[in-house]
């Protein structure tokens, strides 16, 4: 059977996919909308997308949806793009309701008048129209009760042509035959929630354990229990040894793979060098601010997982960055993220991760009323330096704007800076 899968290459964040499959509940979603389309999704990084199913909402890779020849696809993204600081709050918020459970009951008022009650658990597009309301658009005149038609129809988006690869039976055979990262993560966050609404049945989300474990300690021993016996903390290895190759260097260098598809693995890779995995660093510090004023035996094992997830998404970062300088450099440079110091979208990452430096920067470029000036003193002349080893020194921190002095003092302190791209 001939399967197909959307190009990775063709997807941004934020853009939102539409499906049309056969069975009898799209045709029904379908048929009671008066549209073509039953299914939504909101792509969240390259290859990743966030939706809303009967099993909850959840995150997934792209490159494992596939669909037959008879399914239509549909791709959407904003006529007018937001800023990459607003983005991300759509995003965030996308993410922040991993976990909520399905109201089919609510999915099935959207086409009714009624329009009661307003819960906190979603479905494919209340899920999608929530999260671009956070960030202030309206894609629809009711974000908590809409279709998927209502929200393909929005005035605020355009059509994207779709863009579709085949998949060879051989690689259909190794995602039939191989762990699902995908399904296993699932699995053990709803062991997890599970737990949780033993002891709290309003919780909804993942990140719903956070205020349950600050308000009630004595539900730590057992979601801490369920963090272990669920196989959570370790769902990272999956991936590690999968492709062990992609977190080191001389192993990368000895891939007997096509040149063109390692080409690509990197190019992707730099392409979100550090928004890609900002969630990762954000999460961290959340959770040791949390764990130092709450000291439960969860938030220690989520800070011990978050540590490894960082590092790792360092580690990624970097391999695919020396490839790329070794074997296509011209590739690096054309698309090397690059996050300018002292713009907002820099700000709107600092503030999260490192405040104090997001202060002294701000009072800085005050005084001097100038933002090309130093991140740390406000002295001049500056350079523009990404932070290689962040994941050990300060996680989520992507660039600094430094003067001679503050590199070398930086340095001595153990931070690895250099310009975003060698010099070619």
């Amino acid at each position: 059977m001939a399967l197909k899968r959307i190009k990775i290459s063709s997807v941004e964040p934020g853009d939102i996919l539409f499906t049309s499959r056969p069975g009898k509940l799209s045709r029904a979603i379908r048929v009671t909308t008066g549209g073509t389309v039953s299914h939504a999704m909101i792509c969240v990084q390259r290859g990743s997308f966030i939706d809303s199913t009967t099993d909850g909402v959840q995150a997934s890779n792209l490159q494992r949806e596939l669909f037959e020849s008879d399914e239509q696809v549909f791709h959407f993204r904003l006529r007018e793009p937001l800023s990459r600081e607003l983005m991300s709050k759509v995003l965030d918020f996308a993410r922040g309701e991993i976990g909520a459970r399905y109201s089919i009951t609510e999915a099935m008022r959207s086409v009714g008048s009624v329009r009661k009650p307003r819960s906190n658990r979603q479905f494919c597009s209340r899920l999608i129209a929530r999260a671009f309301r956070d960030a202030g658009v309206d894609l629809v005149p009711d974000a908590d009760y809409c279709s998927p038609e209502d929200l393909k129809r929005s005035p605020l988006l355009i059509e994207i042509p779709i863009k579709t690869e085949v998949i060879s039976e051989e690689e259909q055979l190794w995602w039939r035959t191989n762990t699902n990262p995908v399904r296993k993560t699932h699995e053990a966050q709803n062991a997890i929630l599970n737990v949780a609404r033993s002891i709290e049945t309003t919780i909804e989300r993942f990140d719903d354990l956070y205020a349950l474990l600050v308000k009630n300690p004595e539900a730590d021993p057992k979601i801490a229990i369920a963090f272990r016996d669920s196989g959570y903390l370790d769902l990272w290895k999956i991936e590690v040894d999968a492709h062990p190759w992609r977190y080191n260097s001389s192993l990368i260098d000895a891939m007997q793979a096509s040149p063109e598809a390692l080409r690509d693995y990197c190019v992707d890779t730099v392409r979100e060098a550090y928004s890609g995995g900002l969630r990762f660093s954000i999460n961290l510090i959340q959770l040791r601010a949390l764990y130092s004023q709450y000291p439960r035996e969860s938030f220690r094992l989520e800070v011990e997982l978050y540590e490894t997830l960082v590092r790792n998404d360092q580690m990624r970062r970097e391999t695919a960055y020396a490839w790329l300088w070794k074997n296509y450099p011209n590739d690096l440079k054309q698309n090397m993220e690059q996050l300018e110091p002292h713009s907002a979208y820099w700000f709107s990452i600092i503030d999260r991760v490192e405040p104090n430096l997001a202060a002294l920067s701000r009072h800085a470029i005050s005084v001097e009323g100038n933002k090309n000036i130093c991140s740390s003193c406000g002295d001049e002349p500056v350079t523009d330096y990404r932070l290689v080893n962040g994941a050990e020194t300060m996680p989520g921190v992507p660039s600094l704007r430094l003067c001679n002095e503050c590199i070398e003092f930086r340095r001595g302190m153990g931070n690895v800076l250099t310009p975003f791209l060698p010099s070619l």
